[in-house]
């Protein structure tokens, strides 16, 4: 070879490549090389910069210009050792999609041994960790409630123990950490450092370090860092939180860590929420470049085919597993509908709010299909369904996620309905808070513990003094995920829920409480003051109570609280059919794309045709 010479090494960033050009390296192979990776850099003429992923997808192009130009290279040793694992996992993927045999539960439980992991895992749990054990990297799409957390530290502990790894990295969100704390503590005889990262050092014996999305991407030189500093498994919970991949600031973060880490796993119950596009940036963290590669071309299409999400499990059925709702073996929930009445002062009030939206259904296709227009509607609808003095209170900021942050109702003044909700409160208490009332005090005289949901912040903060007699906890989206000592957060509304006999309820908003949340050992009844359309949000909200661990014998009750000739059985209607559907998908083994919501992506009030032609029946009479 020549005398020409390219020094390439990576950043200190870990996600920057840096390649610098030899004295004696001839302009035409520098410009190929700036054709291949572009002209980022201050000086193009003598050093490019070229984003990690970017070079490692372009490697073969660029070893045929090093070849063909007959010039050496130099690569540094960091550098070096990521080429290296790229090599391997090119082979691990190859071999996983071909010839992977998972381990036999015998033998999933023999590579715990000797090991600090000490919870009884269950068949299914021993079934996935055994397929996981087989994979270099991995994916677990098992159901909400399905126990991912045990198994992530069974599978890192197993890891750890074959010197695989040392170091376990959890991207999570805010709501999830308690779990990852809590299990640490459970899961194990001799318990792992457990590290929340907020920006500060990292203690020296961190062993279990948990970041946020948002936090990652702020302050992601401190944690790619740790991440190098020894080897790393790095997982991601609700890992459709980063299903922007590239595009997203979230996504970007994570992608670029997916190369320093020595074993990438992602867990979600919901690796598809919208689209099997979706999946594509999941499969690039978990096997880096390679998700055009896995994934049919139909999932990658801005329209997917019906079919979509069977050739997608069928692609990558050897990369994952999936614990169905089925597998779970919950022992049934028990439904339980109350209807009350809508009488007197209350149900002049609905009345006069729905004859003024009554001829909304006479509006333009391009109105009706206004989703967020009719969801506000919807929820003006909801108030005035549960407590009609809501209409002229609107939504506080912070209070409530943006879908659902509404404005007071605009009613004209000296109307008939402005003058029935100023005398609302006067005369009458709304009928669901009197028979929540009972239903709480019923409860309690049994020790039974009650989780009450509303969408309605004001809702619950007035249920906080009605019920003060029980010392209710209260979570909603201006109450912290954590907060320093002394003062009130979500972790220790829960924890006093959780453990103190005089709190005997917990007032939740679904928003606040959406993932990461366990309550199954301590409550069993739930209430629902109101719901909207979203199917999702309420069978997520069920998944608090009626999860993994649950007694056999223990019934969960759900009660629903219907006001009569109202929008809730509307929505009560709707709502069942789309349970219903969404539970047969969560039961499917396969991949079927189940709209679940998280805190960033929350989803509107009403979010169908179907959900829009059923709000217009209800404003008919029909």
């Amino acid at each position: 070879m020549g005398r020409e010479l390219v020094q390439v090494g990576l950043e200190a960033d870990g996600t920057t490549v840096r390649v610098d050009r030899g004295d004696e390296l001839a302009e035409g192979t520098w410009l190929q090389l700036r054709s291949l990776w572009g002209s980022l850099g201050t000086d193009a003429n003598r050093r490019l910069f070229v984003p990690l992923e970017k070079f490692i997808l372009s490697r073969q192009a660029f070893r045929a210009i090093a070849k063909s130009s007959r010039f050496k290279l130099k690569l540094d040793d960091e550098l070096k050792d990521v080429l290296s694992k790229t090599r391997s996992d090119d082979q691990a993927l190859r071999e996983a999609r071909t010839s992977t045999q998972p381990l036999t539960r015998s033998e999933a439980e023999t590579a715990l041994e000797g090991g600090r992991f000490t919870r009884k895992l269950r068949d299914f749990q021993l079934d996935d960790l055994g397929h996981l054990l087989a994979l270099s990297h991995g994916a677990n799409f098992s159901v909400p409630g399905s126990g991912k957390t045990t198994l992530t530290y069974a599978l890192y502990e197993a890891e750890r123990l074959r010197g695989n790894a040392n170091r376990l990295l959890v991207i999570a969100p805010l709501s999830a950490f308690g779990a990852w704390i809590e299990e640490a503590e459970d899961c194990f005889n001799d318990a792992p450092k457990v590290h929340r990262f907020e920006g500060d050092p990292i203690p020296l014996d961190t062993e279990v370090l948990l970041v946020n999305y948002h936090r990652l991407a702020n302050g992601y030189d401190m944690v790619s860092a740790w991440v190098k500093g020894a080897r790393t498994q790095v997982v991601l919970d609700e890992a459709h939180r980063m299903k922007r991949g590239w595009k997203g600031e979230w996504g970007t973060a994570c992608l670029n860590l997916a190369f320093l880490a020595q074993r990438r796993d992602i867990l979600t119950g919901t690796p598809a929420p919208h689209s099997t596009r979706d999946l594509g940036a999941l499969l690039d963290f978990v096997w880096p470049g390679k998700a055009r590669q896995i994934l049919p071309s139909d999932a990658l299409l801005s329209k997917p085919p019906d079919d979509a999400g069977k050739q997608v499990a069928e692609a990558i059925e050897p990369l994952f597993v999936r614990t169905t709702k089925d597998d779970l073996a919950l022992p049934p929930v028990d439904h339980n509908p109350i209807i009350v009445p809508l009488e007197g002062l209350h149900r002049d009030v609905y009345m006069a709010l729905k004859d003024q939206y009554a001829g909304t259904f006479g509006l333009d296709y391009q109105a009706r299909r206004d989703f967020r227009q009719m969801g506000r509607v919807t929820m003006y609808l909801l108030e005035a369904a549960t407590n009609p003095m809501l209409l002229t209170a609107g939504s506080e900021d912070g209070a409530d996620p943006d879908i659902f942050r509404h404005p007071p109702l605009e009613i004209p003044e000296g109307s008939k309905l402005a003058t029935l909700i100023e005398q609302y409160n006067i005369y009458e208490t709304p009928a669901k808070f009197e028979e929540l009332a009972k239903l709480v005090k019923a409860n309690a005289d049994d020790g039974r513990k009650t989780l009450i949901w509303s969408n309605f912040v004001r809702n619950l903060k007035l249920l906080k003094g009605q019920l003060s007699a029980y010392e209710p906890a209260l979570i909603y989206g201006a109450v912290p995920a954590f907060a320093p000592e002394g003062e009130t957060s979500r972790a220790t509304e829960i924890e006093r829920f959780r453990h103190d006999p005089d709190c005997l309820i917990l007032l939740a908003n679904p928003a606040a409480m959406s993932e990461g949340i366990s309550l199954h050992h301590d409550c069993h009844e739930a209430i629902y003051l109101d719901r909207t359309f979203n199917a999702g949000q309420y069978l997520q909200s069920i998944d608090r109570i009626h999860r993994l661990g649950l007694d056999p014998g223990e019934r969960t009750r759900i009660t629903f609280l219907l006001t009569a000739d109202t929008i809730d059985l509307t929505v009560d209607d709707r709502v069942g059919i789309k349970a219903r559907n969404l539970g047969d998908m969560l039961s499917d083994p396969g991949l079927p794309l189940v709209a679940l919501p998280d805190e960033e992506s929350y989803g509107p009030p009403i979010d169908s045709d179907e959900d829009l032609e059923a709000l217009f029946r209800h404003l008919r009479g029909e």
